[in-house]
C-alpha cells in the first residue's frame, strides 16, 4: 500500500520537479546528521522512493567534537540497521575544530561514498531557515551576491572535478518548524545537537537571538522576506555569471595573459566586477575579496603603466596599452 503523502511531501516533490533536481531510477546518497532536518528529508525520500524508483543510501559523519556526537553515531548505526537502510559512518581522524575544514571533510566523505555506491546525486537537508541564516551571516561579513546566495538548489559537489556527483538541496522552501512537526508526527528519533545552543558560534546567535528579535520588532515574516530577497539576488547573479561566460572568450587572452580594457570599459560595472573576480580566481588561493577586486577594477580606466600592489602569492597586474596584464615574480 502506497504511503499517504502529506502537504510537506508534495512541496518537496514539487520542488524536485520544478527545479529538475532528481530523476527516476537514481541512486541517491543523503548526508544524515541525526537532527530533525536530515531525518525529515530521509523519511520523505523513503516515502517517495517507490514512485520514483530510487535507491537511497545514507552517510553520517562523526566529527568527535563532543562525546555526545559519538553516542549519536552509535545510535544512528543501530537505527539504520533496524530500518534496513544502507549506510556508512565516517569518524574524523584527526579532529578538526575549524567549521570550514569540517565541512570540506564531510563533502570529501560524501564524494568518496557516492563513488563507492555509484550515486550520481548527493543530497543535504538544508532548509529555508538555513538559507536565511546564511544570508544574514554573509551579509554582515560584507559578502557579494555569490556569498549571499551560496545555498542554491543544485551544484556539482566538487566544482573542480569532472564527473562530480551533483549536490542537491530539495528543502530550501521548507522551514525548520515544519521539519520539527513532521518528525514529531512520524515519531522519528531526532538526536538533539547540543552545540546548537552554544552562542559563541555566530550562526547559533543569529538563529537564537537575531531572527527572533527581527520577527518581534520588525517583521513577523522576516524569514520568508529574506528568503525572497535571496531568491531574487540568486537569479540576477546567475544572469551576470551567464553574461560573464559569454563575454569571457572575447575579453580574456591567454598568451600573454590579460584582459581587454576596451571591452571591459564598454561593460556594465557589475559585469566588470564579475569578470575581474573570475580572473583573480585563476590566480589566488580562494575567492578574492571585494577590496582585491576593486584594486584590479581601478586598472580598467587607469593611465598606462599603472599597476596594482602585489596580491597574495606575489602576482600583480599592470596596464599595458589596451590590456591588463598579469605578472608573476621570476623565481
Amino acid at each position: 500500500m502506497a504511503t499517504h503523502l502529506t502537504p510537506l511531501h508534495i512541496r518537496v516533490q514539487t520542488a524536485i520537479r520544478q527545479h529538475r533536481l532528481l530523476q527516476k531510477g537514481q541512486r541517491l546518497l543523503l548526508g544524515v546528521s541525526g537532527g530533525q532536518d536530515s531525518l525529515c528529508l530521509l523519511q520523505i525520500l523513503r516515502d517517495l522512493a517507490p514512485r520514483w524508483d530510487w535507491q537511497i543510501f545514507v552517510l553520517h559523519c562523526d566529527h568527535r567534537w563532543t562525546p555526545d556526537e559519538t553516542r549519536c553515531a552509535q545510535f544512528l548505526q543501530s537505527w539504520f540497521q533496524a530500518q534496513d537502510i544502507p549506510y556508512a559512518i565516517e569518524t574524523a581522524d584527526p579532529i578538526t575544530l575549524d567549521e570550514n575544514r569540517a565541512r570540506q571533510w564531510r563533502y570529501q566523505c560524501l564524494g568518496t561514498w557516492a563513488l563507492a555506491w555509484q550515486c550520481s546525486t548527493v543530497l543535504t537537508a538544508h532548509t529555508g531557515s538555513d538559507q536565511v541564516e546564511t544570508f544574514l551571516f554573509n551579509l554582515m561579513r560584507g559578502s557579494g551576491p555569490q556569498g549571499l546566495t551560496s545555498l542554491g538548489w543544485s551544484r556539482p559537489l566538487h566544482q573542480e572535478r569532472p564527473n562530480s556527483p551533483q549536490l542537491v538541496r530539495p528543502m530550501l522552501q521548507v522551514w525548520r518548524h515544519e521539519t520539527a512537526s513532521f518528525c514529531q508526527d512520524r515519531q522519528l528519533p531526532v538526536w538533539p545537537d547540543l552545540t546548537n545552543q552554544d552562542l559563541s558560534h555566530p550562526r547559533n546567535r543569529i538563529r537564537q537571538e537575531l531572527i527572533p528579535y527581527l520577527q518581534k520588532h520588525f517583521n513577523p515574516q522576516v524569514e520568508a522576506a529574506l528568503n525572497r530577497t535571496a531568491t531574487l539576488i540568486a537569479a540576477e547573479h546567475a544572469w551576470i555569471e551567464e553574461q560573464t561566460q559569454q563575454l569571457w572568450p572575447q575579453v580574456y587572452r591567454e598568451d600573454p595573459e590579460g584582459l581587454s580594457r576596451p571591452l571591459l570599459q564598454k561593460s556594465p560595472l557589475a559585469l566588470q566586477r564579475q569578470i575581474l573576480f573570475t580572473f583573480l580566481c585563476h590566480h589566488l588561493c580562494g575567492a578574492p575579496s571585494f577590496d582585491q577586486v576593486e584594486v584590479l577594477l581601478h586598472l580598467v580606466s587607469a593611465p598606462r603603466r599603472s599597476q596594482t600592489p602585489p596580491f597574495p602569492g606575489g602576482g600583480w597586474a599592470r596596464v599595458e596599452d589596451d590590456w591588463i596584464r598579469w605578472h608573476v615574480e621570476a623565481e
